[in-house]
Formats: structure tokens, C-alpha cells, sequence
């Protein structure tokens, strides 16, 4: 017969306990396979995301791809300044007196020798009509003076005066004459400002300014109007002194004006000013432009370029195509489905068009990325998006 220990445990409490310790056991380990498992995962979701990344192409659209091809370059320096009319003139008034009325206004056309400003004629009048008086007395008195001169020489061949008496006769008549002569300038004088009042246009062209209205009183030398001539404008630009030496007469100059977007003008260099300027040191260059329509006007911004020298048809691409590193330059190209670097060697460059001519290193054809992108990298894959197809037209019905 054996003695239970009263201490232990019975046996079905050992068992149950034992169960419940190999349950938590299992469950531990079950914990720690999942969290591994989905460490697992998540190392393996995080090492695929930058190969997807880096398996997507990039597309690239028709205007961010210039393909090279062969093209005329000119070398040029930039310009720039104001537009002016070459041909200005100030009416003014060479007579005074009172405006009777101004026949034009600002923007009308008007032609040499029209009218422009009547002043009135009252005082020229009264002294025309004085100094005609005044010629009329002077010619009557000379009349007399010869009549006297031509008897009294007879009296001299027949001794009947004597020959100092005929001098002084002689001299009387020659003062008649000077006076006569005096007089006939003075009634000119008088007639020409009369002439004169009528105010009239030294050239063809159009009102700039008017200075003066009806019923103001001017003096000589008053300007009553402005004109310019808009058929031929001057382009006043500067030039370093480290270029001014290619700038020859002749050469052309193309320019564009604020308000006509992209209408380009064309020039030639007319004149070189000799001297440099104090201050910028630059030399100023006069630019004739042709302008039959008119649509140029003084006083007109205008940004252009001195053409200098010319190319051939030379292979070319965008400057903004061309990445430097280390003093070599270098392109992106498609080739393949991949972007590739390729090295350049460039030629002259063409300010104007924004273009460069390409020595060595890409062929004619190639596409070449135009735009400027943070990234790109050799070797990556790269598509060229096509443009997508035009609308049909509707069918006639």
C-alpha cells in the first residue's frame, strides 16, 4: 500500500500542465515563423520596387527630340536699340503774327510743299503795300535824275555847263538808282512773308507733333509741326570694341521689334561711329531699315544680330542639347531603345538661331534629347512617343 506525497501534485494536474506549457511553446513559434515570414516579404516587395522603377522607359515626345541634320550657320553678334525715322524735320514759323489755323493733325500724311499752318497777313500786307509806295517814289525819282543827266550831257558837248556840274548830275542819278534798287529788295522782303505765312511741309511724311492752335500768336523760328518720314527708319545699336572690328558697312542685321512676336526685319549697317563711348566703351553702329509699310515706328525697341560670316550646310543641333563635364562636350541620343552619351566635337555657333555646328561624334539623322533633364543616364531605356494621328475630316455629305 503506498503513501500519497502530499506536496506533489496529483497526476492528472501534471499532465494538464505540461498540455498547457507545450501549447504556449507551439503558439511562440508559430509568432516568430509569421514575423519572419513577413520580414521576408517586406525585404523582398522593397528589393522589386526599384527594379520595376528602373525597368520603365523614358518617353520622350517630338519637341523634346531634335534629329541632326545639315543647315546653314552665321556667325553674329548681338544688337540692340531704338528705332528712328532717318528723315525729321521741324516746321517753324519764319514770320510772326498770329495763327489763323493748323491743317493737319497728329498721324495724317502729308506731302512737300502742302500746307500745314495759315498765320495771319495783316502786318506783312501793310508793309508790302509800304514798300511798294516807297519803290514807286524811289522809280519817279530816278526817272527825273536820268532825264536831267541825259540833257545836260548834251549841254556838256556844246560847253554849255561845265563838267564838274555834269558829275554831280552823273552821281544824283546813280544814288536813284542804289535807292531803286534798295526799294525793289524791300517789296521782295515784303512779298516773301506774305509767301511765308503759308506755312508749307519741307518733306513728304507724317505728323509727329503740332505745337500750335488757331488764334495763338508765334514768333520767328516757332515750331508749328513735326514730321518724320516712315519710309526709311535708322537703328542706333552698340558693339564691344573687342568685335566692332568685323562690323563692316553693308553688312545685314536681322532684328525683331516688341509687338510683332516672331516678324523678323531686315537691315544693313550704313554707318560706323569712329569714336567709342566714355562710359561703356562701346562703338555705336547706324542700321538703315527699309520700311514701305509703315509699320515701324519711331522710337520702337528692336533686338537683333549683326551677321558677321556664313557656313555652308554644315551638320548642326541645339545648344541647349550640349552637356559639359570635365571640358568635353557631350550629347544624350536614342539609339536602340537606350539613351547613349556620346562626345561632340562642336564648331560655330549661330547666337541668333540658338544653334551649333557639330564637328564630329553624332551622324546626320540621329535623335539627339533637346531639353534640358536632371538624370539621364547612359544606358537607360528610352522611347520615342509618337505624335498621335490627326482627326479625319468629315465626310462631304
Amino acid at each position: 500500500m503506498s503513501t500519497a506525497n502530499p506536496l506533489q501534485p496529483p497526476a492528472r494536474s501534471r499532465r494538464r500542465t505540461t498540455l498547457c506549457i507545450a501549447a504556449i511553446c507551439l503558439t511562440l513559434a508559430a509568432g516568430t515563423a509569421a514575423v519572419a515570414t513577413l520580414g521576408s516579404g517586406n525585404k523582398n516587395a522593397a528589393a522589386t520596387k526599384p527594379d520595376a522603377a528602373a525597368s520603365a522607359p523614358l518617353e520622350f515626345a517630338e519637341g523634346d527630340i531634335y534629329r541632326v541634320k545639315a543647315q546653314a550657320l552665321a556667325r553674329t553678334i548681338q544688337v540692340s536699340g531704338t528705332l528712328m525715322p532717318l528723315t525729321q524735320a521741324m516746321v517753324k514759323s519764319t514770320v510772326s503774327g498770329a495763327v489763323h489755323r493748323v491743317l493737319v493733325r497728329e498721324g495724317e500724311a502729308v506731302r512737300q510743299g502742302a500746307v500745314v499752318a495759315e498765320i495771319d497777313t495783316t502786318d506783312a500786307s501793310a508793309r508790302l503795300e509800304a514798300a511798294q509806295a516807297d519803290q514807286a517814289e524811289r522809280r519817279a525819282r530816278l526817272a527825273i535824275a536820268e532825264r536831267n543827266r541825259d540833257t545836260n550831257q548834251t549841254l556838256l558837248q556844246q560847253q554849255f555847263i561845265s563838267q564838274n556840274a555834269f558829275d554831280q548830275l552823273n552821281s544824283t542819278q546813280q544814288a536813284n538808282e542804289a535807292a531803286v534798287r534798295w526799294a525793289d529788295a524791300q517789296v521782295k522782303l515784303a512779298s516773301k512773308a506774305i509767301d511765308d505765312a503759308l506755312v508749307r511741309a519741307p518733306i513728304s511724311g507724317t505728323v509727329a507733333k503740332r505745337f500750335v492752335n488757331g488764334g495763338e500768336r508765334v514768333s520767328p523760328e516757332a515750331p508749328i509741326v513735326s514730321l518724320v518720314d516712315l519710309s526709311r527708319m535708322e537703328l542706333e545699336a552698340t558693339v564691344p570694341a573687342s568685335e566692332v572690328a568685323a562690323v563692316v558697312a553693308g553688312q545685314a542685321v536681322q532684328f525683331t521689334v516688341d509687338g510683332f512676336d516672331t516678324r523678323a526685319f531686315i537691315g544693313r549697317v550704313e554707318r560706323i561711329n569712329p569714336v567709342a563711348e566714355a562710359g561703356s566703351r562701346a562703338i555705336k553702329v547706324f542700321v538703315t531699315v527699309p520700311n514701305p509699310d509703315g509699320a515701324l515706328r519711331g522710337g520702337m525697341f528692336a533686338q537683333g544680330a549683326v551677321t558677321l560670316a556664313k557656313t555652308g550646310e554644315v551638320p548642326a543641333i541645339p545648344l541647349a542639347a550640349v552637356f559639359e563635364e570635365a571640358g568635353q562636350s557631350y550629347v544624350f541620343t536614342v539609339e536602340d531603345g537606350k539613351l547613349v552619351k556620346r562626345a561632340v566635337a562642336l564648331g560655330q555657333r549661330d547666337e541668333a538661331t540658338g544653334m551649333v555646328a557639330l564637328s564630329s561624334g553624332v551622324a546626320e539623322g540621329v535623335p539627339v534629347v533637346r531639353i534640358r533633364m536632371n538624370g539621364l543616364k547612359a544606358g537607360a531605356p528610352a522611347v520615342l512617343r509618337s505624335a498621335p494621328p490627326k482627326p479625319a475630316p468629315p465626310a462631304q455629305g
